[in-house]
């Protein structure tokens, strides 16, 4: 794609923790700032603009809508410059922006932007070693302190009983601050998730076990939890419009053992795992907040009692990897879930997969039967041997051509090629010069202009094709790296699998597709 079809992304973010500093960092004010330096700059007003922003989101990580779709633009080659208000709207992980500052962006000759840190790639005084690291490493810190802050905050909160988290318990619905604040109960029951709850524990004290309970709730096609959060406007666990859910064993495990459907209000048992990992681990039970009759019951304290009695805790073993060497790896094709692994009694050749939806919902249209291990295993070990043997083509063939010196050759060219841009680029500053001074007239100003801005373009289809024969090299490199070096009488192991497979699905018994990475 030519540079003049590029894109120019204007990028802005807010998170929760820069609304409390006003103004300065609101989305209106970036827009401003980075709107008003691209229109004193002629060279960005030619480039087609797109906005992107984030707002309400962590810098520390790229869990954001807004730098998904700019990630994605970049890998298709849309984007010829990104502007920021400053490197900490972009990130704040000092390592992901030296990353994309100094290899990504260069790489795939996207400018970068960052007005208030007065940083410009495309111009070499600009270009401090230190400078972008250290910011970086200042916005991380930040980060941090910020992080340990509002752990500290929350925890006192939980201490005093306060509730600081948006979820709430499937059966139940969040209610408005003025009524939180008149009785310091936090959850209202939702009356239709209510009497799935009541119905669950109504049959586990006939004596159902799980997954008949299960059964029952998806024959009547009864709300799951992620559809009543979607239903009241939440997230709804990752459903997407007019997708279902079914009921399972573990979902009605989860609610049978849930305490707060007899009226303990629980708090702080879930803590975050670290600062922009978006990912949380339970709480040990002594920093648990309980209160009891602190929320509104569904059930009787009685019934709870009777449950678990019914239902005694056993210590569960921690599920490791390598229970067997295809670890969440293999999935049904039809509802997208991992398939349940099955070992045989009668040894390693009958281990076998299957899916479980078919058992919870007789509409199901998932597989049926179970399908061998050892087939998977041998399909996998089939496919990786065939990029085993092109790998060790590729590496005979780059000895044969001298690929290493070719791959030389063709960065020095790209060099040569970004220095002649520039240089035309400055001429073409100059031929606007000259005619802003009345030294040229509009009509030789343009024909000038033209003139130059073609022979642009010709340098910058030049530096495409070379870039494109590169990085066709890089994938070779890259299958060579990945598959070269091992024997044709491998034999798979959980390293292999994890190293190579990015998916397994299985359509039928004898029907899979794998994705290798």
């Amino acid at each position: 794609m030519k540079r003049e079809e590029r894109l120019l992304v204007k990028y802005y973010r807010l998170s929760l923790e820069d609304e409390a500093d006003g103004e300065s960092n609101s989305i209106g004010n970036q827009r401003k700032l980075i709107e008003d330096y691209v229109e004193e700059r002629e060279d960005l007003r030619e480039l087609g603009s797109l906005e992107l922003s984030d707002d309400g989101y962590t810098g520390t990580n790229f869990n954001r809508p807004g730098i998904k779709r700019f990630l994605d633009l970049l890998k298709k080659n849309q984007v010829a410059c990104l502007v920021v208000k400053d490197f900490s709207r972009f990130t704040r992980d000092y390592i992901e922006l030296g990353n994309y500052a100094e290899q990504i962006f260069p790489f795939m000759d996207v400018r970068f932007i960052s007005v208030n840190d007065r940083y410009d790639s495309s111009f070499q005084s600009s270009h401090d070693g230190l400078e972008i690291p250290f910011k970086g490493i200042l916005n991380d810190l930040y980060s941090k302190d910020i992080s340990t802050k509002v752990k500290a905050a929350k925890r006192q909160m939980i201490k005093n009983g306060k509730l600081c988290s948006g979820s709430y318990p499937f059966g139940y619905r969040k209610r408005e601050r003025g009524e939180i604040e008149r009785d310091g109960i936090p959850y209202g029951i939702d009356e239709e998730a209510a009497k799935v709850v009541r119905l669950i524990y109504h049959l586990a004290l006939q004596g159902k076990k799980n997954i008949e309970i299960a059964r029952v709730l998806n024959e009547q096609g009864c709300l799951t939890p992620g559809m009543a959060k979607r239903k009241n406007g939440s997230f709804g666990y990752g459903l997407k419009e007019g997708e279902r859910s079914v009921w399972d064993s573990t979902k009605v495990l989860n609610i049978l053992r849930d305490e707060r459907y007899a009226g303990t209000l629980i708090i702080g048992r879930y803590r975050g795992k670290g600062v922009g990992r978006g990912k949380v681990e339970e709480a040990p039970e002594h920093m648990w907040f309980r209160k009891e009759m602190g929320m509104p019951a569904i059930i009787l304290r009685e019934d709870f009692e009777q449950v678990q009695s019914l239902r005694p805790r056993g210590k569960r073993g921690t599920y490791k990897k390598e229970h067997h060497i295809l670890y969440r790896k293999v999935r049904c094709a039809n509802c997208g879930h991992f398939l349940y692994y099955k070992p045989s009694e009668y040894g390693a050749q009958y281990h076998s997969f299957f899916c479980k939806q078919p058992h919870l919902s007789p509409d199901s249209k998932c597989f049926q039967g179970h399908i061998k291990e050892r087939e998977i295993l041998e399909a996998l070990l089939s496919m990786i041997r065939v990029q085993m043997r092109l790998a060790e083509t590729i590496k005979a063939e780059s000895k044969r051509k001298g690929k290493g010196e070719e791959r030389q050759q063709a960065k020095k060219r790209i060099e040569r090629m970004e220095k002649e841009i520039e240089r035309k680029k400055g001429l073409k500053a100059q031929c606007y010069s000259e005619y802003k001074h009345g030294e040229l007239t509009k009509e030789e100003f343009l024909r000038k202009k033209g003139s130059i801005q073609d022979e642009i373009q010709v340098c910058q289809q030049e530096t495409q094709i070379i870039r494109e024969s590169m990085e066709d090299m890089e994938d070779k490199k890259e299958l060579v790296e990945r598959y070269g070096g091992y024997q044709d009488d491998i034999k798979l192991d959980r390293d292999m699998v994890e190293r190579f497979v990015e998916v397994i699905w299985v359509y039928d018994v004898g029907r899979v597709k794998i994705e290798l990475k």
